[in-house]
């Protein structure tokens, strides 16, 4: 009996991040054209969760160096 499956094998040269999972994400696209929106804005609704997180961490490890209060000791 055949199996169908929809998946996708994947491997990624984690030197080069940005430009494999672009890779990624355009095949994924490519497959799957009538939900591409949903699928983009899912991707955007994540990085961007991502980028709160490492903002919010930046700033957690800057407070205790930065001293711009202005007091003067």
């Amino acid at each position: 009996m055949a199996k169908i499956k929809s998946t996708l094998d994947i491997q990624l040269d984690l030197t080069r991040p940005v430009e494999e999972i672009t890779q990624v994400i355009s095949a994924v696209i490519a497959s799957q054209p009538v939900r591409r929106k949903e699928i983009l804005e899912g991707l955007d609704l994540a990085v961007g969760n991502a980028l709160v997180e490492v903002k919010s961490q930046e700033e957690k490890d800057q407070k205790p160096n930065d001293d711009s209060s202005g007091k003067v000791s």
